[in-house]
């Protein structure tokens, strides 16, 4: 018992919170989200998956991509498109356009277009409730670099029945401030207070049909998730419209450029980006 205990500590102690990875600092390979034209989409509609990617270290990447119906994730399935038969291959190992001389991949990938399946397929089986909030869709997304790292990720896009309207949408993002003014440079050896020009009337109102078909009126919630390649920031989210402290680097990084990403997203799968390099 007394070696199990000491083994306990060893491993306890190998594994303090000041040796955990930054969730949002970028260094190696990452997926870190994925943006559609619209999050929320009528059946047999053309959709444009915008993956927001990120490896600093990387020369080369490659990405594999393919769509298919939820296998039941409410059910416990996992969320994956393998084995199933509504599987359809987008991309297999194709090479992503290279950033420009001096620069990461970070920021937007190479997008891609796929239709989602018509009503008929699509709401097989599904109930006056499932169609009306809304049926999973899933894009699964691999990316491979030169230094033989790979990372896979799973989009959910939701397909509703045509007759609801509005869908969702995107949050509305352009912009980061650095003390409540447009963030134009990098300030080395400094403390900022982040912001984005994110406003609460992003958070929509919508509708919910419970099981006894009523509707039931929700509101958005938004977060913005920072991510940066040197420097840190206070908090890995921001909740709403709220501030983030962040502190620079004391020198610039040498040989490529600096990247601060914020991604807002509400919590029905819509995502927007915002992107400095200096």
């Amino acid at each position: 018992m007394k070696k199990l205990l000491i083994l306990g500590l060893v491993f306890l102690s190998a594994c303090t919170k000041d040796n955990l990875p930054k969730f949002n600092k970028l260094e190696g390979l990452r997926i870190l989200a994925f943006q559609t034209d619209t999050p929320e989409v009528n059946p047999g509609t053309s959709v444009t998956i915008k993956p927001i990617i990120s490896d600093i270290n990387a020369t080369s990447l490659t990405y594999s991509a393919s769509h298919c119906i939820d296998p039941g994730l409410s059910y416990g399935a996992s969320a994956t498109c393998e084995n199933n038969p509504s599987k359809q291959v987008i991309a297999s190992n194709v090479a992503l356009t290279a950033p420009g001389v001096g620069e990461s991949w970070t920021g937007l990938a190479d997008s891609f277009t796929f239709n989602v399946p018509i009503e008929a397929i699509m709401f097989s089986s599904r109930t006056p409730t499932e169609t009306y909030n809304g049926v999973s869709y899933l894009i699964e997304y691999t990316l491979v670099n030169n230094l033989g790292e790979s990372v896979k990720s799973v989009k959910r896009i939701i397909v509703s029945e045509t007759s609801k309207t509005p869908k969702n949408l995107n949050p509305a993002t352009s912009q980061v401030f650095a003390g409540g003014v447009a963030m134009v440079s990098l300030s080395l050896s400094s403390k900022l207070s982040l912001s984005t020009d994110l406003s609460l009337t992003s958070a929509e109102n919508y509708n919910l049909k419970n099981l006894k078909g009523e509707l039931v009126n929700q509101v958005e919630n938004l977060t913005t998730t920072w991510f940066v390649t040197d420097g840190e920031t206070k908090f890995y989210r921001s909740n709403g419209v709220s501030t983030n402290e962040f502190t620079a680097p004391d020198q610039a990084p040498a040989n490529r450029s600096f990247y601060l990403l914020a991604i807002s997203r509400d919590d029905r799968g819509g995502v927007s980006l915002v992107k400095k390099k200096f």
